[in-house]
Parts: C-alpha cells; structure tokens; sequence
C-alpha cells in the first residue's frame, strides 16, 4: 500500500492510499497511520478509492488502528471503499467494523455527529 496523500486538517487526519506491488511490505501504511494516531485528531480519514483490494496486513494494520483510535475515543473513517477491499477487509472482522463512508462530505458529518455526542 502506497500512501499517495496525507494532510492534518483541522478535526481530522487524512490518508489516500493507492496500490502498491503485492510483495511489498505495508511499511508506508504502518507508519502513516501511527502518526495519523499520534496526531490527536478525533478522526483519522482513509481514502481507499484508488484501491483494487487489500492485503492481509494492510487490513491488519486497519483494524488494528480503528481499535487503538477508539481506545483514545477517536475515530477511524474509511472513505470510497469499493465492495473488494470492503470484503477484503470485514473478512478479518475483529468486532465492530469501522466506520465506512461513501464520501469525504460524509466523513466530515460523521465527525460533527461524533462531536456533537460527545459534548452532549
């Protein structure tokens, strides 16, 4: 997995990812999701639009962030998740899945959703 694309915005971090070769180790995505983590943003944003399917350890590493985010009472928001890599990924299915949008729009309500119950 190639991390295309990361920017620290103002409620959130996000990440674009694209294909890699598929002996390549998932280097780059453990290490941009471990800063996205240690950004202290409520949301981390991954773009998987330009994705065909996911690895083992990307989806590893996925699923492993999501649980760490929520440990810290953040969030991890997957966007433009084709059905592939949406199966690719729920087949590892650790607990609850991520939370899944069609649109970074959509990644932006769910966190004002997010903030608004946690304030509440």
């Amino acid at each position: 997995m190639t991390v295309v694309y990361h920017e620290l915005l103002p409620d959130s971090y996000l990440l674009i990812l694209a294909p890699s070769r598929a002996d390549e180790p998932e280097a780059a995505l453990a290490h941009s999701l471990h800063c996205a983590q240690r950004s202290g943003k409520p949301a981390v944003w991954v773009d998987c639009g330009m994705l065909h399917s996911l690895s083992d350890e990307a989806a590893g590493l996925l699923w492993g962030a999501h649980h760490q985010l929520e440990e810290k009472h953040a969030q991890l928001v997957l966007v433009h998740v084709p059905e592939r890599v949406k199966k690719d990924l729920l087949q590892r299915e650790l607990g609850p899945a991520p939370c899944m949008v069609p649109t970074l729009l959509d990644a932006a309500r769910q966190q004002a959703t997010q903030a608004q119950h946690r304030a509440v």
